[in-house]
This record gives structure tokens, sequence and C-alpha cells, in this order.
């Protein structure tokens, strides 16, 4: 069961990763502006919104052979479909669907390995999320290798798409518990109302903005303002990608030392000290080298908050999942235009300090949170 997790949230996280890249072609090819072309993530967000809250949701109860593999279908569906498509409304309805139908995958297989594995939350989370990030990190390298062989973006999706169809046999071979008839349940707007539940929704939601809104940008940053080469301003999001995931790998051992709590207020420190570097120090050599340790310092903090949360209601992981997720998908629709909004007003290097300030926000909130006496007991 963990296989299926680690395998998807790495593509679907790949999935996203390849619109960006692939967006040059798709402008060329379409003729669009790229207030259009920008719309496809919006969709691509929205979608996912919905899609991952309700999957995980049925995770709790629903068939998850079914549920998962069925997501798993309709992705590889959707992603050959999108690379067929000659229009461009066509093709972001396509986007829209294929993100609402597939990208329960990820959640939905998250929730049913925590689930099944209670006491291996914070270690299997850390790994899952690893996977993802490796996912966006492979992302652009595909679309790269196919443009390098002369092939157009529409082949990237049609290659994509036996991705999914191979998580669907995995599916179908790999054991797959059966869901846990809780004696108590709770409603969704119970679970929403729980004080540990809305304060990691909340962390989540503005961790994004410290995740995807400071990575979003660092091309355009590297390129415009620090006059560096399309090759060298290109390959900063891999650089702070590799400080994710060698972060997230690491947790695991350190969760033997360390208690969950202190990663994250430690993840953090370490996060502060490289943004403030990186605003700092002129050197664009240096900055990139700063991009890995702040990725250190993020890697542990969505894993972690999401383990946090879903220790609340063990029997319904799949419902605070859905919730943490749609969170998750609110601050990626709201951040990077956020980030993008104050790069147009101040210049981009003026607008990291509004991360920056987020990061030094969540530290504190670290330090001053307590857990429930309810979820105290759950930890023993």
């Amino acid at each position: 069961m963990p296989g299926v997790a680690f395998a998807s949230n790495f593509l679907w996280v790949m999935v996203m990763g390849l619109l960006g890249p692939s967006l040059p072609g798709m402008i060329s090819d379409l003729g669009i502006s790229y207030g259009r072309a920008g719309f496809f993530f919006t969709l691509l967000s929205l979608g996912s919104l919905f899609g991952t809250s309700i999957g995980a949701t049925l995770s709790d109860s629903a068939p998850r052979k079914l549920l998962i593999g069925g997501c798993a279908l309709c992705l590889g569906v959707g992603l050959a479909t999108l690379g067929l498509m000659p229009s461009y409304p066509l093709i972001a309805l396509v986007i829209f669907l294929l993100s609402l139908l597939g990208s329960p995958i990820g959640a939905a297989s998250q929730s049913v390995m925590v689930g099944t594995f209670p006491q291996r939350r914070e270690k299997y989370l850390s790994l899952m999320t690893m996977c993802a990030a490796i996912g966006s990190f492979v992302a652009p390298l595909v679309v790269s290798l196919n443009y390098s062989l002369s092939f157009s973006w529409r082949w990237v999706f049609i290659e994509a798409a036996a991705l999914p169809a191979a998580l669907f046999v995995l599916v179908l071979i790999a054991p797959m518990p059966r869901p846990i008839r809780a004696k108590k349940t709770h409603g969704v707007f119970a679970i929403a109302r729980n004080g540990t539940v809305i304060g990691c929704a909340a962390c989540i939601f503005l961790s994004v903005a410290v995740d995807i809104g400071f990575s979003y940008w660092l091309a355009e940053y590297f390129a415009s303002s620090l006059q560096v080469g399309l090759r060298l301003s290109s390959a900063v999001v891999g650089i702070y990608l590799i400080g994710i995931m060698c972060s997230r790998a690491l947790v695991p051992l350190v969760l033997k030392a360390l208690r969950p709590k202190a990663i994250l207020v430690g993840g953090l420190c370490v996060a502060l000290v490289g943004i403030v570097l990186f605003l700092l120090i002129p050197s664009a050599a240096a900055k990139a080298a700063l991009c890995a340790l702040y990725g250190m310092g993020i890697g542990p903090v969505f894993p972690l908050l999401l383990a946090r949360g879903s220790r609340e209601y063990p029997s319904q992981p799949g419902a605070v999942s859905g919730l943490l997720f749609a969170s998750l998908s609110l601050g990626g629709m709201a951040f990077p235009l956020i980030i993008g909004a104050l790069a147009s007003r101040v210049g981009l290097w003026r607008s990291y300090f509004f991360p920056a300030a987020l990061v030094a926000g969540l530290l504190v909130a670290m330090v001053l949170w307590k857990d429930s006496t309810a979820s105290q007991e759950r930890m023993t």
C-alpha cells in the first residue's frame, strides 16, 4: 500500500509540473495570450481543490481499488485527450476535468496509507511528499527532452498517459485494506470545527506562499532581476527542489531523535536564515545555493502539518486529509498571484519579503502552538 501512495503522489505532482514548461509551445501553437494561458493554472488548481477534498473523504468508506484505480484511469484518458484537443476551449475543459477526476489519486491513497499505518504517519507522509517533490523535479526534464527531440508539447501529455495506466495495473495487483468502520464517525463540518485541524489547515494554506509562492517566480527573478542566463535561471527551481527532497528524505531518520514539533521549529529556523540571507546577499551564485538551504528548511513543514491534523481523527483520515488538501489547493490558487501582483508594484526582490515574513509568522505559531489534551493522548 505505501508503494501505491508514493507512486500516486509522484505521478500527480509530475502531471501538474508538466503544464508550466509546456506553456511556450501551447501559446505558440494556439496563438493565445499570457492571460488565457495562465487560466490553465487556475483551472488545474480549481479541479484539484474539489477533486482532492472529495476523493480523500470518499476513501474512508468507498471501495478503495475502485476509487484510486478509477481516478488513475480518468487521469490517463485525460492526459491522452489533452494532447489531441485542437482548440483552446476544449483544452481548458480537459485540464479542468482531468484535474477534478485525476487529482484524488494522491490524497485518497495517502489517507488510506495513514489509516493503515497510523504509527508511521510522519515517516510515510514525509516519504510520500518527497516522491511528490521528485515528480516536480522530473516534469521539466521530460518536457525538455521532448523539445530536444523536436516533439511538440502535445506528445508530452500523450506519453505521460502511460504512467497512470501503469498505476492502474499496480492498484489492481496491490493489496488494499478495506475501510475501517469506526464506532463513531464525525461529519465534515464537525471535523472542520476542530481547533487543531483549523490550525493545521491555516498553516498549510500559508505554507503555500513560502513554498510554491517562492519557487514559482525564482526563474523570472534570476533572469530579469539578476541578469542570469536562461540555463542557470531555469535550473534554480531544481536546486530548491533538491533541498526539499533531501530534507523530506531525512525526516524519518530525524524522527528517531526528535519530536515532530521540534523538527518543524528547527526547519522553519533554517528556512528563515536561508531566505534572509537570500534577500541580503547580492551574489547570484550564493542566492542559488541558498535556495537549497531554504528548501531544506521548508521541506518538513507540509508533511508534518498533514500528519498533525490527521492524528485528530485516526478512524477518518480521509475526511481530515480532504480538508487539509483543500487548504493547500486554495493557497495554490491565491499566493502565486498575490506575489506576482506584489512584484508588479514593488519588484520581485521586494516581493520576497512577503514569504519571509510568513516564514517568521509560521515559526512563532509553531513555537506557541500546544496540542490539545486529546491530541497529546493520541500521540502516546
